[in-house]
């Protein structure tokens, strides 16, 4: 009855720049009447909506667009700036609290809610550098000082966990 396909890139600039890409497209597999455009064929888009962000290499954004290729009204395109308000924003801890300071109903709800898992994707495309080919994915670091954004963020990166044990021993909580 509905088909919604969600696809992230993350790509490294020339400039020294990152940009995160998310495209969202909804469709329908029969016609039906759209109440402001009329009637769409099977496979048309309900929603083609795209939002990038340009990060530097503290995941502080720079930049982010929003472009809205197909949705229901015309009074979606009125909302096409209203991310912006994230530039200066890191994407990390306190990211998801960012989010919420935009109202729901001064946005889009489809750019909106990509911004979530665009996160993860930032942090993914960013993981082995700008030249990635050969590298270890992850080595132990008994010196690091301030445990990784993903401890006890998953079942398997868990405090008393054998992830945690293994990669950063100095950040092991037992738990009671």
């Amino acid at each position: 009855m509905h088909t919604r396909r969600i696809e992230m890139t993350a790509y490294a600039r020339d400039d020294g720049l990152w940009d995160v890409e998310a495209w969202l497209r909804d469709e329908k597999p029969f016609d039906y009447i759209d109440p402001g455009r009329g009637t769409l064929h099977a496979g048309d888009p309900v929603h083609d909506i795209r939002v990038r962000l340009t990060v530097d290499d503290e995941r502080v954004v720079r930049d982010i667009e929003v472009q809205m290729n197909a949705m229901p009204f015309d009074t979606c395109h009125e909302v096409r700036d209203s991310l912006r308000g994230l530039i200066g924003e890191r994407v990390g801890p306190g990211w998801r609290q960012a989010l919420k300071r935009i109202a729901r109903s001064a946005t889009c709800t489809h750019a909106h809610e990509l911004l979530v898992p665009l996160a993860t994707v930032v942090h993914q495309g960013m993981s082995l550098g700008r030249e990635p080919e050969g590298k270890v994915a992850l080595q132990p670091d008994a010196a690091l000082q301030t445990a990784p954004f993903f401890v006890d963020g998953c079942h398997s990166w868990r405090a008393d966990g054998p992830a945690v044990a293994h990669f950063y021993p100095q950040f092991v909580r037992r738990r009671s």
